[in-house]
């Protein structure tokens, strides 16, 4: 179980907000009675944070990436601290590592470990690491989607790796990437079907070579290609970050001993 410690906890916390009052610790008891539960069903978990967003490889070829985030509010930084205090006790691996997001991370391990991983975030980035031995919890209200491969591509029509090239067309507003003005959704989708990569739409593009249904995008992806690269290493999850290869230190409670 690899748990993105961000979005996990910013979920409980806006959940567990209006009963603050009555118990400051609602949060991090609510979150750590999930913890306790995947320790009856998995043998390794690992909790994953985001480095310093300065820091990352992403900052330094575009500074605007996810710059409309805010930070962190008092009270969610407070459960924050206490959670990774209280993750220590239990014997939870947790990663933090400066340059890198906690997708990379959790992707590099989930591409490395030689068994089943299972991704918990309600963060649709994850989709492009599905595989045959990588699958993602998705988190909504009231339940739990578990997402692999196969779902993903009834779902969305591309192979998960894709979605990186259909972000990479139409943006993304929450992380500030820009991708191509114009460009939606459906769009992308569409122009990714037909053509796996941004970088084959681009080479066909400046070849002339478009299908003449597609020709009408024509206009809005000239000059565009290399906001659209950009776009695509943005969103690209980088699975060769560093991390720790002895996949004892992961097991729940190892380094309790």
């Amino acid at each position: 179980m690899l748990v993105d410690g961000f979005n996990l906890l910013s979920r409980y916390y806006f959940a567990t907000e209006r009963r603050r009052a009555l118990d400051p610790d609602v949060t991090v008891k609510g979150l750590l009675r999930k913890v306790d539960g995947w320790t009856n069903d998995f043998s390794h978990i690992a909790f994953f944070w985001d480095g310093p967003r300065e820091s990352t490889h992403r900052f330094a070829i575009f500074p605007e990436y996810k710059a409309t985030r805010t930070g962190l509010p008092e009270p969610l930084f407070d459960d924050y601290v206490k959670l990774r205090a209280a993750l220590t006790e239990r014997g939870i691996f947790q990663s933090e590592l400066a340059g890198y997001e906690a997708d990379d991370l959790m992707g590099a391990v989930a591409t490395h470990f030689p068994g089943q991983s299972y991704l918990y975030s309600s963060d649709r980035d994850l989709h492009q690491l599905l595989s045959d031995s990588v699958f993602q919890i998705v988190p909504k209200k009231g339940e739990e989607v578990l997402m692999n491969g196969t779902l993903f591509e009834s779902l969305y029509g591309i192979k998960p790796l894709q979605f990186v090239d259909v972000k990479a067309l139409q943006g993304d507003a929450s992380d500030n990437i820009p991708g191509v003005r114009g460009i939606g959704p459906k769009t992308a989708t569409i122009l990714v079907q037909s053509y796996d990569t941004v970088e084959v739409l681009f080479d066909r593009l400046k070849h002339d070579q478009l299908l003449e249904a597609h020709r009408k995008f024509s206009k809005k992806l000239d000059g565009q290609e290399g906001v659209a690269k950009l776009s695509k290493q943005l969103s690209l999850i980088d699975i060769h970050a560093p991390i720790e290869m002895d996949w004892e230190a992961y097991r729940f409670g190892s380094h309790l001993f």
